[in-house]
């Protein structure tokens, strides 16, 4: 009898438990269907019919799809979502799209699928595109940045980064215990474990963490990054039109003030948001004007989250996709992880 009361209370527990996520799902559900039409007006003429945009990202870089509960727990830029939002700018019909981007980078993948998604879109509506940033455009942010027309920043951000990371590879020499905990895992090294790994095929079991990488291993990971950083590169010198040996030679993948910046032509200009509009209106003759600009709503689980200050622990979580592939972060970002 014991028995059966408790396996119907744990019964009824998990039950009630699943009920809730689902409830919160749909909640979730409903709360983003309303968000629709993600611009509004902020600021001109409502008669005038000549729209500058505001599109406004903040976050790392990368795809996360049918994941409702932590797409709800922190601010990220999703690819998909932001083609969505500038489908709804083309039916707008904007003269300008201002992209304020505060981002520390992202998966190789996700950033430049962004950075094609921007340059299809110009091709497509044949709309002048700025990027402007308050705080960071480094790594992947930089590099989505390359599809600009112009890019400023404002007094004090950080831009840069132009660097690839590839794959952590953690080597752990003999372990003797591995032990998980509320405070995470921890292992013991010092000769007397053995380790068994089924495989085939050669480098199958990269980024094993009970074994040392060859060189041959090592070569192939740098290999992949050098390729990728060559592209990267290759894109900033097309836009900014700097000298490539300039870009390895001189700027590498460091960070800068928005100062040092621009007096290495990684952006146009220095100045705050009120500026850029009076710069924008002059150089598109634009007297005559609106502004739209994507609000950001909190949803019904960031704010329950924001009051039990939760959002901090999803910090892990994101840095942990970045871990094993490879990516274009700032290391500012990584220091967090």
């Amino acid at each position: 009898m014991v028995f059966f009361s408790v396996f119907l209370r744990t019964l009824g527990f998990l039950s009630a438990l699943v009920v809730f996520f689902i409830i919160i799902n749909l909640l979730i559900h409903f709360n983003n269907n309303d968000q629709e039409k993600q611009f509004v007006m902020i600021d001109g003429n409502k008669d005038s019919e000549n729209i500058i945009a505001k599109l406004n990202l903040s976050g790392p870089i990368f795809n996360i799809n049918n994941n409702s509960l932590e797409n709800n727990f922190y601010e990220y830029i999703n690819p998909s979502k932001v083609k969505v939002q500038l489908d709804e700018l083309i039916k707008l019909n904007i003269k300008v799209l201002i992209i304020n981007m505060n981002s520390p980078g992202g998966t190789v993948s996700a950033t430049a699928e962004l950075e094609n998604i921007f340059n299809n879109f110009k091709k497509r509506s044949n709309i002048k595109l700025y990027f402007y940033t308050k705080d960071i455009l480094a790594s992947g942010g930089y590099w989505t940045a390359t599809s600009a027309d112009q890019i400023y920043a404002s007094y004090g951000s950080v831009i840069g980064s132009i660097g690839v990371s590839g794959p952590s590879w953690f080597y752990y020499d003999t372990p003797i215990s591995i032990s998980s905990g509320i405070f995470g895992q921890s292992i013991e090294t010092k000769e007397g474990i053995e380790f068994f790994n089924q495989k085939a095929g050669e480098g199958k079991d990269l980024f094993n963490p009970y074994r040392r990488p060859n060189k041959k291993e090592i070569m192939h990971l740098q290999n992949i990054v050098d390729s990728v950083y060559d592209d990267f590169v290759n894109k900033v010198s097309k836009s900014r039109k700097i000298d490539i040996s300039y870009v390895k030679k001189n700027i590498g993948a460091f960070i800068f003030n928005s100062n040092k910046a621009k007096e290495n032509f990684l952006i146009d200009g220095v100045l705050d948001y009120e500026e850029l509009i009076d710069l924008v209106i002059k150089d598109n003759n634009l007297d005559n004007y609106k502004i739209y600009e994507n609000k950001k709503n909190l949803s019904l689980i960031e704010n329950f989250l924001s009051n039990l200050n939760i959002n901090e622990n999803s910090n892990i979580k994101i840095c942990n996709r970045f871990a094993n592939r490879v990516s274009v972060v700032a290391p500012l970002f990584l220091r967090d992880c």
